[in-house]
């Protein structure tokens, strides 16, 4: 599989490393770490291997996970420039 047919914003980190992720909605912060592990991962290391990353969100595993779990996520409404709540 060609990884950019997957997700056209994959990238590409070191084979030891980390990044953080924010969820798409309801942007909570993890930390993804990354090691090579197993014969060869010594090499693949030393040798500068890059290890490429695409995400891609399941929404029918969410949405079923949510409702088994009674998790409701919403957004507030937009204050106004001024600092105002809109009107209902």
């Amino acid at each position: 599989m060609d990884i950019s047919t997957f997700d056209n914003k994959a990238f590409l980190v070191d084979a030891e490393s980390f990044f953080y992720l924010h969820c798409c909605d309801c942007n909570l912060r993890h930390l993804v770490v990354l090691e090579t592990v197993g014969r060869g991962s010594d090499v693949f290391k030393s040798d500068g291997g890059m290890i490429a990353i695409a995400m891609s969100r399941d929404d029918m595993a969410t949405e079923l996970s949510r409702k088994n779990d009674n998790i409701i996520v919403y957004k507030r409404k937009q204050r106004k420039k001024n600092g105002k709540s809109p009107k209902k």
